[in-house]
C-alpha cells in the first residue's frame, strides 16, 4: 500500500486549470482539430476518394468540432468532444492510409495534445479510444486498421504490440504532464502566497490596512460596526525586552482577539500596536460588548518573557456603519473614539454617540492638525517675543533676554494662539515639525541681526518638545544652522519641560550635553510641576531653572506656593543656576519674587509677547533713535 501511495503521488493531480488558462488551451486544441479536419479532407482527395466520400469521412470530426466550440456546454463536455474529434482524426487517417504503420504514430501525437487539458477524464477517454481502435476494431476487422497480412492473421499479437507502444507514449505523456502540473502547482502556491502577503500583516497574519479598506468598502448593505483598538503599555515591552519580545506579544494578543470574534468578522493590524475590526451585521451595542470582551481578555493576560512578566491594557473606540454612511468617515469616528478612550485614562471602551463631546474634540484636533501642517508648509507660522526681565536681584545680567513663542496666522489673517493648535500638534506628532520651523525661522532672523552688528550679551530662549529630545537629525540641523548663520551659540538657550526631561533622564542628559558642547545654553522649564524633579535635578547640566507658574501665581496669597518658590530658588542657586519665575502678572508678585531673590521674571506683568520681527526692527535701530527707557 505504501508503494502504491508513493506511485499515486507521482501522478499528476488533475486539478482543474483556471478558467482563463483552460480557455486558451481549449482554443488551441480547437484550432488543431480544425486543421486535422481540413488536412484529412485534402488527404482523402489525394487518395482519389470522391468529394462526397471525403466529406463523409470527416463529418464525425466536424460534429465533434462544433460541439467542442459551443460555450453553452460544460468544460467537461467540450473537452470530451474535442478529445473524440482528435482521436477520431487519428482513426480516419489510419483508415484513409489503408492501415500503414506510420499512420498509427498520429495516435501518439494526439495523446500528447490531449494532455494540454491536464484532466484525467479527457486523457482516459483518449486512451479508451485507442484501446477500442486496436483491441476491438483491430481484432474484429484487422484490414481496416493494419496494412500487412501478418496483422490480419494475428490481430491479437499486433494489438498487444500497439498496446505496448501506446502505453509507452501514454507514460511519457503522463510524466510530461506531471512535471508541468508540479511547475504549475508551484506557481499557484507562489501566486497564492504573494496574494496573501499583499493583503495580510506578515507578523500576525491579520489583514493589513489595504485589504481591510477593500473589505470595508465591500461590506454591503445592513448595519455594521467598527472597533478600533490600541494597546496600552506595549512600548514598555518593546523598550525593555526588544522588538523580538514585542513581536511575540503582538502575535499572542492577535490570537486573543481572534478567539472573541466570529468567522464573518474582519480583523486587521493597521499600525505598530493598532488594530481595527469590522463586525458585519452587528449593532453598536453588541460591538461594544465584543470590544469590552477583548479589553478584559487583554487586561487579564500576562505576557511572560525570559522570566519577566508584563501586563497590558487596550483602549477601544466603537462606531456604527449604517446604510449610506461613508465607510472611511465611520473608521475615522472609531479611531477618534479610541483616542478619546486613551485620553480618558486608557484601558476602556468609548462608543460614539450623538453629541459626543469627546469625538467632537478629536475631530476638531484633526481639523487643526491639517491646518497646522499647511501653515508649516506655507511658512504661515509667526514668531513672537516675550521679554524675560531681571528682578533686580544678584546675577541678573545686562543683555536682552526673551523667549520666542509661536503663533499661527489664520485664513483671514487673524493670529491663533498656541493653546488652540498645540493639542492637535501633540496628538498628531507635529511638535517636532514646529520645533524645526521655529529654530530655522529664529536662526535666519538672528543671523541677519548679528551680521548687522547686534548688542552683546543677548539671550533668546527656544522651546523643544519631547518629540525633538534626542533626535539626531535635529541636532545636526541645529549645528548646520548655527554655522550657516554664524550665530554666537551662547545667544541661544533651549528649553525643555521638567516632565519631558524626567521621562527619559539618560536621553535628556545626553541631548542637553550635546547642545551645551556647541556653546548653547539650556533651561529646565515648568520646574516643580513633577513630583520627582528634585531627585533628578542634579543630573541635568542646565543653566536656568524656570519655576512653574502655577506656584508663582499664588505666591502672595498662598504660603505653600511661596514656600515652593523659595525652595526651588534656593536649590537652584545652590547649584549655581539662575532662576526664572513664570506667569508674573503684576507688580505685587514681582516684588515678592524680588524679596525671595529670584533672578528673572516672565509674564504679562513684566512684558507682553510682541511680534519678533517688530521687536527686532525696534531693537536694531541706532541707539540714538531708540525710545528713552522708563525709570
Amino acid at each position: 500500500m505504501g508503494v502504491l501511495r508513493r506511485l499515486a503521488r507521482l501522478l499528476p493531480s488533475g486539478h482543474p486549470l483556471p478558467e482563463r488558462e483552460w480557455s486558451l488551451r481549449h482554443r488551441a486544441i480547437l484550432w488543431i482539430l480544425a486543421a486535422q479536419v481540413a488536412g484529412l479532407f485534402g488527404f482523402a482527395l489525394l487518395r482519389h476518394r470522391s468529394a462526397g466520400s471525403a466529406l463523409l469521412a470527416v463529418i464525425p470530426l466536424l460534429v465533434a468540432l462544433a460541439a467542442a466550440a459551443q460555450p453553452v456546454f460544460s468544460r467537461n463536455a467540450r473537452a470530451s468532444a474535442a478529445t473524440f474529434g482528435l482521436m477520431g482524426s487519428s482513426a480516419v487517417l489510419v483508415q484513409l492510409g489503408d492501415g500503414m504503420t506510420e499512420m498509427h504514430f498520429h495516435f501518439f501525437v494526439m495523446l500528447v495534445v490531449i494532455t494540454f487539458y491536464q484532466e484525467w477524464r479527457a486523457f482516459l477517454l483518449a486512451a479508451g479510444f485507442v484501446l477500442v481502435e486496436h483491441a476491438v476494431v483491430g481484432v474484429l476487422w484487422p484490414q481496416t486498421v493494419y496494412s500487412h497480412s501478418d496483422a490480419w492473421h494475428h490481430p491479437l499479437r499486433w494489438a498487444v504490440i500497439h498496446a505496448v507502444f501506446i502505453a509507452g507514449a501514454a507514460a511519457a505523456a503522463i510524466v510530461n504532464w506531471s512535471f508541468a502540473d508540479r511547475a504549475q502547482d508551484a506557481e499557484r502556491r507562489i501566486a497564492a502566497r504573494l496574494e496573501y502577503e499583499a493583503g495580510h500583516d506578515p507578523l500576525t497574519g491579520a489583514l493589513n490596512r489595504r485589504e481591510f479598506d477593500r473589505k470595508l468598502a465591500a461590506a454591503g448593505p445592513g448595519a455594521h460596526a467598527l472597533v478600533c483598538l490600541d494597546l496600552d503599555r506595549f512600548k514598555i515591552v518593546n523598550d525593555s525586552c526588544g522588538h523580538a519580545a514585542g513581536d511575540t506579544l503582538l502575535c499572542q494578543v492577535t490570537d486573543l482577539m481572534r478567539e472573541r470574534l466570529q468567522a464573518d468578522d474582519v480583523l486587521a493590524r493597521v499600525g505598530g500596536d493598532e488594530f481595527v475590526v469590522l463586525l458585519r451585521h452587528c449593532t453598536v451595542e453588541h460591538a461594544a460588548g465584543v470590544a469590552e470582551g477583548i479589553r478584559k481578555a487583554v487586561a487579564g493576560y500576562r505576557f511572560l518573557y525570559q522570566g519577566r512578566v508584563f501586563s497590558l491594557g487596550v483602549s477601544a473606540g466603537v462606531a456604527a456603519l449604517a446604510d449610506g454612511d461613508d465607510p472611511q468617515n465611520a473608521l475615522l469616528a472609531a479611531d477618534a473614539a479610541c483616542y478619546a478612550a486613551k485620553h480618558r485614562g486608557r484601558n476602556r471602551v468609548h462608543v460614539v454617540s450623538d453629541g459626543d463631546v469627546q469625538l467632537d474634540r478629536q475631530r476638531d484636533q484633526a481639523h487643526w492638525a491639517e491646518r497646522l501642517m499647511n501653515a508649516i508648509n506655507r511658512d504661515e507660522l509667526v514668531l513672537y517675543y516675550q521679554p524675560i526681565v531681571p528682578t533686580g536681584g544678584p546675577g541678573t545680567g545686562e543683555g536682552a533676554f526673551g523667549e520666542l513663542l509661536v503663533r499661527m496666522r489664520g485664513e483671514d489673517g487673524e493670529l491663533i494662539g498656541p493653546g488652540v493648535f498645540l493639542p492637535a500638534a501633540e496628538r498628531y506628532n507635529l511638535m517636532a515639525s514646529i520645533d524645526r520651523w521655529v529654530i530655522g525661522a529664529a536662526f535666519t532672523r538672528l543671523g541677519q541681526r548679528y551680521r548687522a552688528g547686534a548688542p552683546a550679551g543677548e539671550t533668546f530662549s527656544i522651546n523643544l518638545s519631547g518629540g525633538s529630545l534626542g533626535e539626531p537629525r535635529l541636532l545636526a540641523f541645529i549645528r548646520d544652522q548655527l554655522a550657516l548663520h554664524r550665530i554666537p551659540p551662547g545667544t541661544v538657550c533651549f528649553e525643555v519641560t521638567e516632565t519631558v526631561a524626567v521621562g527619559d533622564v539618560g536621553l535628556a542628559v545626553a541631548f542637553i550635553a550635546e547642545l551645551r558642547a556647541l556653546g548653547c545654553r539650556f533651561a529646565l522649564d515648568d520646574f516643580g510641576s513633577g513630583l520627582s524633579g528634585f531627585t533628578y535635578l542634579k543630573q541635568f547640566p542646565v543653566d536656568f531653572l524656570k519655576i512653574d507658574g502655577t506656584f508663582v501665581r499664588g505666591i502672595v496669597a498662598d504660603p505653600v506656593d511661596r514656600a515652593m518658590v523659595e525652595a526651588v530658588n534656593r536649590i537652584g542657586h545652590e547649584m549655581g543656576l539662575r532662576t526664572i519665575a513664570e506667569f508674573v502678572e503684576d507688580a505685587v508678585v514681582l516684588d515678592a519674587l524680588r524679596s525671595i531673590g529670584v533672578d528673572f521674571a516672565q509674564g504679562y506683568g513684566t512684558g507682553i509677547p510682541v511680534p519678533f520681527d517688530d521687536w527686532l526692527a525696534v531693537t536694531s535701530r541706532p541707539r540714538s533713535l531708540l525710545p528713552a527707557a522708563h525709570p
